[in-house]
């Protein structure tokens, strides 16, 4: 199983060569200064006590942020040691149906030959360090520092590649200044947050999982309910407090709320030392 130590080591050989990234948590490295994305590598651990699994992500900090749960919706893809061959470039993966075409069982084929990131292996940080430089930071550093690089990918790659919440979109476009296509969004999402769903349910303050001999099915149906009630009545507060200014077309109000917003984020993942606030597209004019 990998440790926090094979994880620290890991890291610092990466931040040695690239002093933009940080290390904001045992499993996660940032792109900083930290602006409008997270844009961060984390790993996965295996069932090999020797494997490791490499993942790179982004998402705006602005929206998904200010949860733990805010790679959904964001772009995130695994890296290998080596990059991957053509034609399996990331337009590759945006056709339909790609796991049938015939070339597409020679991705496997690779994928074997190149072989695992192992902890084993005495080369391993710079096997790693050479990974992110060579197939990681070409992509995320331009959109970690610049959001318009952002909602380039994200209109190319990721509203065709992934299944995004109506929620996250209308944020997006709310800090690109596209206010038309920012009340689609609220109108078609509107009737779940109208009125509040849980009614006049109150969840538990401290929303700790069942311990060991008292998790029956009711009391984790239960742990379930508090914490979707929660997430859930976070969202609602955010679309309601959107909904008079996006009505009116007040710019700089919605601008204000984006900021808080990030503002919550970073004090959530503990990173206010490394953000940096920086103007949205929908205040240049």
């Amino acid at each position: 199983m990998t440790t926090k130590k094979q994880l620290a080591r890991l890291f610092r050989d990466v931040v040695k060569h690239n002093p933009d990234f940080v290390q904001v948590n045992p499993h996660a490295i940032w792109i900083r200064p930290i602006r409008h994305a997270i844009a961060q590598i984390f790993i996965h651990r295996s069932s090999s006590a020797d494997v490791f699994w490499p993942r790179y992500s982004i998402t705006p900090l602005y929206w998904g942020g200010a949860t733990w749960d805010w790679d959904i919706g964001s772009f995130s893809e695994g890296f290998r040691r080596e990059p991957r061959p053509a034609p399996f470039t990331r337009d590759y993966f945006l056709q339909p149906d790609y796991q049938q075409r015939p070339e597409f069982p020679k991705l496997a084929a690779w994928a074997a030959t190149v072989g695992d990131f192992a902890w084993a292996d005495p080369e391993i940080g710079r096997i790693f360090t050479r990974a992110v430089e060579e197939q990681v930071l070409p992509l995320l550093r331009p959109m970690a520092f610049d959001h318009h690089a952002y909602l380039d990918f994200y209109r190319s790659h990721i509203v065709p590649s992934l299944g995004l919440r109506d929620e996250q979109r209308m944020a997006i476009a709310l800090a690109e200044g596209a206010l038309d296509e920012a009340r689609e969004y609220l109108a078609r999402i509107w009737r779940w947050y109208e009125s509040d769903t849980y009614g006049d349910y109150e969840p538990p303050e401290i929303l700790d999982y069942p311990k060991r001999g008292a998790r029956t099915r009711r009391a984790i149906e239960a742990w379930e309910k508090a914490g979707s009630c929660t997430d859930y009545r976070r969202r609602r507060r955010r679309i309601l407090e959107i909904v008079e200014p996006l009505r009116t077309g007040d710019r700089a109000a919605l601008a204000v709320i984006l900021h808080r917003w990030e503002a919550e984020a970073a004090r959530f993942h503990k990173v206010e030392p490394w953000w940096e606030p920086t103007p949205f597209p929908i205040e240049e004019g």
